[in-house]
C-alpha cells in the first residue's frame, strides 16, 4: 500500500471541508451522504475515513473552520471600525446577497441542523458567535455585549427568515427591517 505525503494528506483534508461545508450549506446535513462528500472532493470513500471518524466529525471540523461572517468583519479596514462592522453586517442583509450568504455562511445555513447536532457542533457554533461578538465590539467600547448579540442576531435570523419567504415582498421587508434595527444596534 502507497503511503502519501504529508501535503497530500492535508491536500485531500482540505478537500474534503471545503466540498463538505458547500455541500452541508446547500443541502443540510442530512441531505448529503458520505459518497457525495467523497465525490465532491475528488476523492474516495476510504479517503475519508483516513481524515475523519464520521459524518458527523466532518460536519463539525467545517462548523470549526472559517466562517464568511467572521472572514468579512476580520478583514474590514481599521480606522473607522465600528462603522465597518456595521456596513458587513447589513451588506449581510441585502436581497442580493441572500443567496450568496446562504451558500457561504455556515452560521445561517447550518443553524437548524447544528441545533439539531450534537454537543461538540453546538460548541463550534457558540465559538464562532463570540467571535462575531468580539469583532462587533472591536474599537467600539459603548456597545453593550447584548446589543453586539441582538445585532448578531438579527443578521442570522433576518438572513433565515427571508430566505424562507423565498423570492417575495415580505422577504425584502424582513430583511429591511432586520437592516434598520442592525444600524441602529452597531450605530458609533
Amino acid at each position: 500500500m502507497a503511503r502519501y505525503s504529508k501535503s497530500h494528506k492535508e491536500t485531500s483534508r482540505q478537500a474534503l471541508l471545503s466540498a463538505a461545508a458547500r455541500l452541508f450549506r446547500t443541502n443540510g446535513f442530512n441531505g448529503v451522504g458520505i459518497d457525495q462528500l467523497c465525490a465532491g472532493a475528488g476523492l474516495t470513500r476510504g479517503a475519508f475515513y483516513a481524515h475523519f471518524r464520521s459524518k458527523r466529525a466532518l460536519f463539525e471540523s467545517v462548523l470549526q473552520g472559517p466562517h464568511d461572517f467572521i472572514e468579512r468583519l476580520l478583514a474590514r479596514k481599521s480606522g473607522r471600525v465600528a462603522e465597518g462592522a456595521a456596513k458587513v453586517a447589513t451588506d449581510y442583509l441585502t436581497p442580493t446577497n441572500r443567496t450568496a450568504v446562504l451558500g457561504g455562511c455556515s452560521l445561517a445555513s447550518l443553524a437548524m441542523d447544528t441545533a439539531r447536532g450534537e454537543t461538540k457542533a453546538q460548541q463550534a457554533y457558540a465559538d464562532a458567535v463570540e467571535k462575531i461578538v468580539t469583532e462587533f465590539k472591536r474599537d467600539h467600547p459603548t456597545l453593550s455585549d447584548a446589543d453586539a448579540r441582538a445585532a448578531l442576531a438579527l443578521c442570522v435570523g433576518g438572513l433565515l427568515v427571508s430566505a424562507a419567504c423565498g423570492e417575495s415582498a415580505s422577504a425584502d421587508k424582513i430583511e429591511r427591517a432586520a437592516r434598520q434595527q442592525v444600524e441602529t444596534l452597531l450605530a458609533v
